[in-house]
């Protein structure tokens, strides 16, 4: 489940609730995760984490650094020059896609 910016909220929010029902999480400008908010990290494939440059990069790399030291696999990834804006969530997809998709 993936969502971009309330959606990202709304994601976060309902992955956390159906801990069993995702396995791949994607917060696109929408929030980060902590590991001590996944009670059961055996279900989780991926958590997907970005966000512009002029957003909070530095919260998002650093929760998927926590989220990796605690042994997810996470992936951060930052939109050079961008905000809260359409042009970030398109390369976010696109960075996203490619892990799910593209082997």
């Amino acid at each position: 489940m993936a969502g971009l910016s309330m959606g990202g909220m709304e994601t976060k929010t309902i992955t956390l609730a159906q801990p069993g029902m995702f396995s791949h999480f994607g917060l696109l400008s929408g929030g980060t995760y902590a590991p001590e908010d996944i009670k059961d990290k055996s279900k989780v494939k991926l958590i997907f984490l970005s966000c512009g440059s002029f957003e909070n990069a530095n919260g998002v790399r650093n929760a998927a650094t926590a989220l990796k030291d605690a042994g997810f696999n996470a992936v951060s990834y930052i939109s050079e020059n961008t905000r809260h804006e359409f042009q970030t969530w398109r390369r976010s997809l696109f960075e996203l896609a490619q892990l799910l998709f593209i082997k």
